[in-house]
């Protein structure tokens, strides 16, 4: 290898802060305070004599130079953890790596993986957050009709059943929600698509184009976070927001409420066999059951 390369513990902490664009996230994913991820943010920029991010307020956001570093890097780390992985199998350990949907990935999978590396120290879990699901995976969890079943056996979790909700500073600034014509005035967030507020308005207020407007977010992580900034309405759940709801920083607009997705599990045929990928797949079931109730699981899955 010819070259000088920076910090290696800069280069992956910027690499998180990229992928999340918060210096806050990425420091609860390295675990290690935010100061000390700015430190090593500033010590890459000065090495590479380039600005990364620009400073908004309380807000970070990549320049240009830093979303082409960002994505070039994401891809080499990818490269090191399946050589890494490689390795792993080629001595005889189990490895397991599982791609996820971002926000499912975040909020529900990452606080329950500790569970299982405990009850599977044996097993080295790759865990990969994306919006598109990694055909090569072992094992895929997204939302259904994102998956390829070419590729991956695929069955369903549970639903995502999505009600307006803002943040508590947004409401009292439009006290007067009381029905679903009131939320046709609002700025709505959308996630990836426009399609589930389109279907919501479908079903509460027919004729309306009021899903047309608002912001579109590329993935589920960000709108929620849009969400709980006061930026808009959203329609949020109880699964996947469930931290912003129990905190008060997301509060229910109103109750009505349309199914928008599912997650599904998906393992790949060919590893469909695999000990890691069954004593994975076998703890997930039982998590869906325990957190929303094996008789939900059950009534779900047949509407």
């Amino acid at each position: 290898m010819s070259g000088r390369l920076p910090p290696l513990s800069a280069l992956r902490t910027f690499e998180a802060a990229a992928h999340w664009e918060s210096f806050a996230k990425a420091a609860d994913d390295l675990c290690v305070s935010q100061s000390a991820v700015s430190q090593q943010i500033r010590i890459l920029e000065e090495d590479l004599q380039v600005r990364l991010f620009e400073r908004l307020g309380n807000r970070v956001a990549l320049t240009e130079d830093g979303r082409a570093l960002g994505a070039r890097l994401s891809e080499a780390f990818e490269i090191i953890a399946e050589a890494c992985a490689q390795t792993t199998r080629s001595k005889g350990k189990a490895a397991l790596r599982i791609s996820a949907e971002t926000a499912f990935a975040s909020r529900w999978l990452r606080p329950r993986l500790a569970d299982f590396r405990a009850a599977h120290p044996e097993i080295q879990v790759t865990l990969q957050a994306g919006a598109t699901g990694d055909p090569s995976a072992d094992i895929a969890v997204h939302f259904e009709k994102r998956l390829n079943e070419a590729t991956h056996g695929v069955e369903r979790l549970f639903p995502i059943d999505g009600y307006p909700a803002c943040a508590p500073a947004f409401l009292m600034q439009n006290p007067d929600i009381h029905a679903p014509e009131d939320i046709a005035r609002l700025p709505l967030i959308h996630d990836n698509t426009r399609m589930i507020w389109r279907r919501w308005f479908a079903r509460f207020l027919p004729g309306s184009e009021a899903w047309r407007s608002g912001y579109v977010y590329s993935d589920l992580a960000l709108a929620i976070d849009a969400a709980a900034d006061g930026d808009g309405v959203f329609l949020a759940d109880d699964r996947l927001c469930a931290r912003e709801i129990a905190s008060g920083a997301l509060v229910h607009a109103l109750s009505e409420t349309v199914r928008c997705a599912w997650y599904a599990l998906a393992i790949h045929h060919e590893r469909a066999g695999d000990r890691p990928v069954q004593a994975f797949a076998e703890w997930l079931r039982t998590a869906v059951e325990d957190d929303i109730g094996a008789e939900e699981v059950d009534r779900r899955s047949r509407t």
